[in-house]
């Protein structure tokens, strides 16, 4: 095997493991209003990124399995930190809020997160935009928000841009 596939087979197993991490760590979570298993989410995130917005940083899509898991689980930053490495226990963090009543702080602290973190919200927001009925306003306020964060010129952000908008737009003329 020559030096790329060592470095492909790599960042192969970084995301695979990141998505074990979180399928287990999300064992028998659901997203509100449905049955699904939490894992769902965090795998169409990953998928978002990568498919529809062009990122395929093997550490963004990692951190994209696991945006949710300082939030929703018992994982530990320590134990993301040791299999995961600093960047992408970074970029969990900055997604991360830190208490239950600090929404506002929480989306101005991620206005200056790192592009990587910034482009995880919007997919998250995406897909978030597909759930229940009964979320759906607060889910466009939310993707509203996640839309500012697309401050950058990367071309994956723009990517986001252009898809978040017009999953918000037809959103709104579907309520």
């Amino acid at each position: 095997m020559d030096a790329s596939s060592d470095i492909t087979k790599s960042d192969f197993s970084l995301w695979q493991r990141a998505a074990a991490m979180a399928a287990s760590a999300h064992e028998g979570q659901n997203p509100p209003g449905t049955d699904m298993p939490y894992f769902a989410h965090v795998a169409r995130v990953a998928m978002l990124v990568s498919s529809e917005f062009g990122c395929h940083d093997p550490e963004v899509l990692a951190a994209a399995y696991l945006h949710d898991v300082f939030e929703k689980t018992s994982l530990t930053r320590e134990a993301v930190a040791l299999t995961m490495g600093p960047d992408v226990t970074a970029w969990v963090e900055w997604l991360s809020k830190t208490s239950k009543d600090e929404k506002a702080a929480y989306w101005e602290r991620l206005a200056q997160a790192p592009w990587q973190a910034r482009l995880i919200k919007m997919a998250d927001a995406l897909d978030h935009l597909d759930g229940p009925v009964e979320y759906r306003e607060a889910r466009l306020k939310a993707a509203n928000r996640a839309l500012a964060l697309a401050t950058s010129g990367e071309p994956e952000i723009e990517r986001a841009r252009t898809l978040l908008e017009a999953a918000i737009d037809h959103g709104r003329r579907s309520t």
